[in-house]
């Protein structure tokens, strides 16, 4: 069986980090000269659509149930959900360490690429597809090789007030997402089905080009400094 489309969307997913080191929002918090305003809206948005990764991968497993389509998955995915699911509340402490009101932040609507993401997903998980895996997988990718490099320069630089107690989130991925996206990749490599496959790789490819989008008022603001 070819499995080299797992080599396209890792090949792919790495393009992307190398993108985002020149985004105006995501590039300041890898360099670790983010305003506290920007990090707030980095964290905001993150609260956004971190807040669903354990009910879509649960989505997942239960359209997977339903249609008795690749049943050596739902054991893999019922583990990730119960891993992914606490993940939202590192973002909310580090919210609350850096003076938000996180009520305010939990009832705001999200950005509509948030929205579009989510609701692309539980298309995917409620006709039984495990293409979701394929965005689960680009933002581990994310973390393994930028959360920790961003929590690093954030403490080193200490321009954010509070900064050290408000990193949970960035410490906590930067630390297990690089085992997380070897094993998903190997799980991925065991997918056998060429439509599978296919809607993987296209759910990969929509959150490569929804993720930039999942910020955009803060970096619209940022723009606007820009030109200032």
């Amino acid at each position: 069986m070819d499995h080299t489309y797992v080599s396209t969307i890792e090949r792919d997913s790495l393009a992307l980090v190398d993108s985002l080191d020149h985004d105006p929002l995501i590039g300041s918090i890898i360099r670790g000269d983010a305003s506290r305003e920007a990090y707030l809206g980095f964290l905001r948005s993150t609260y956004h659509y971190i807040r669903w990764s354990g009910p879509l991968l649960a989505e997942t497993a239960e359209g997977i149930r339903r249609s008795g389509r690749a049943p050596w998955l739902l054991d893999i995915i019922d583990a990730k959900t119960r891993e992914e699911s606490p993940h939202d509340g590192w973002v909310l402490d580090d919210l609350k360490q850096c003076g938000v009101n996180v009520e305010l932040v939990k009832a705001a609507a999200p950005p509509v690429a948030i929205s579009a993401y989510v609701a692309w997903s539980r298309s995917l998980a409620e006709v039984g597809s495990p293409g979701y895996l394929g965005a689960a997988y680009t933002l581990e990718f994310i973390s393994a090789y930028r959360a920790k490099m961003a929590a690093g320069n954030l403490r080193a630089r200490a321009a954010i007030p509070n900064i050290k107690h408000a990193l949970s989130f960035l410490d906590g991925h930067g630390d297990a997402d690089s085992d997380h996206i070897a094993s998903l990749g190997e799980i991925l490599a065991r997918v056998e089905d060429p439509h599978d496959q296919r809607t993987i790789t296209l759910s990969a490819g929509l959150m490569r080009e929804l993720y930039p989008l999942f910020f955009p008022c803060v970096v619209e603001e940022l723009r606007a400094t820009a030109r200032a």
